[in-house]
């Protein structure tokens, strides 16, 4: 017999909610002024996938980031879509794996460090794909600032998670 798992309103109310935050990071981010390294982002989304990745599991990763990329296709078009969901889902998936395995040991921050490196891998792999090694060039000053912006969304979810894990909404 087949299992079905019952629909539970409340768990994709909150993960909708994460995932529309994700579009309203990104629209925000987009406003920003750059970085010092050209491209590279605060990564200001990031905060709402790895909440959804932590409170909600893979699932809750898998939807934010699907609903990222998808706002990149249509605000940006589909070079920026894929160049999203490359990054995010490499990203979203390697947080998952170190929450799920070494959460302890690396905190929040040490796994949107994590989160950040396979972010720019991700882009960088798809960048590589679509033109030619040159793009190999700037894995070392991407990889800088992804320990920075990184830690930034690792320190502000080590804020907020034990927050939100705590309230009676969730």
């Amino acid at each position: 017999m087949i299992s079905k798992k019952k629909f539970n309103a409340k768990k994709f109310a909150q993960i909708s909610m994460l995932s529309a935050l994700t579009v309203v990071l990104s629209f925000l981010e987009g406003m920003l002024p750059e970085l010092p390294v050209p491209g590279a982002k605060l990564g200001l989304a990031n905060l709402a996938v790895m909440t959804a990745t932590d409170l909600y599991g893979i699932s809750g990763g898998i939807s934010t980031t699907f609903v990222k990329a998808f706002f990149a296709v249509i605000t940006r078009g589909p070079v920026a879509g894929l160049m999203s969901f490359s990054g995010s889902m490499l990203s979203m998936l390697m947080m998952w794996f170190f929450m799920n395995y070494d959460k302890n040991k690396l905190g929040y921050v040490g796994i949107g460090v994590i989160g950040a490196v396979s972010h720019n891998m991700g882009q960088l792999g798809a960048a590589f794909l679509m033109m030619n090694s040159a793009v190999l060039f700037y894995v070392p000053f991407l990889i800088i600032a992804a320990v920075f912006t990184g830690a930034f969304t690792g320190i502000v979810n080590s804020l907020l998670l034990p927050i939100i894990k705590k309230s009676e909404y969730r």
